[in-house]
């Protein structure tokens, strides 16, 4: 059976900043004539999430689908880029305009007044998703 594909970006190449001032990050996708049995794919660009210890939750339509994880190397590798993904059951996402995807601040580990989360930016945020033929 043929197979199509399509994506949708949620998030462009400005940086986004979740963390301090900014928890949780919120915005909504449409996934018009998405095959519902099928997977999806969060493909995302990741850079300053190197002091937590654990990741930072999303969720999508209510439900946790992963987290985007911590990468080592502090301050050395604070400013790098890191490309990362997390698979969605397709039964998580709807097909409508009404996907709402939501992305948590990671805890930091030297939690002190106005700084109680490791701060990170996301950029270039697509969801791939198969469509019915």
């Amino acid at each position: 059976m043929p197979t199509l594909c399509d994506f949708i970006e949620i998030i462009g190449n400005k940086p986004v900043t979740i963390g301090d001032g900014r928890n949780p990050w919120q915005g909504t996708f449409d996934t018009g004539g998405r095959r519902e049995e099928a997977r999806a794919l969060l493909i995302f660009n990741v850079r300053g999430l190197t002091y937590a210890q654990e990741g930072a939750r999303v969720e999508i339509n209510e439900e946790e689908v992963g987290t985007i994880v911590p990468y080592s190397g502090k301050d050395a590798t604070a400013h790098d880029w890191h490309t990362q993904m997390i698979s969605v059951s397709g039964s998580t996402i709807k097909d409508s305009k009404k996907n709402r995807i939501t992305i948590h601040a990671a805890l930091y580990p030297g939690t002190s007044a106005g700084n109680a989360y490791d701060d990170f930016d996301i950029k270039n945020l697509v969801c791939f998703f198969h469509q019915h033929t």
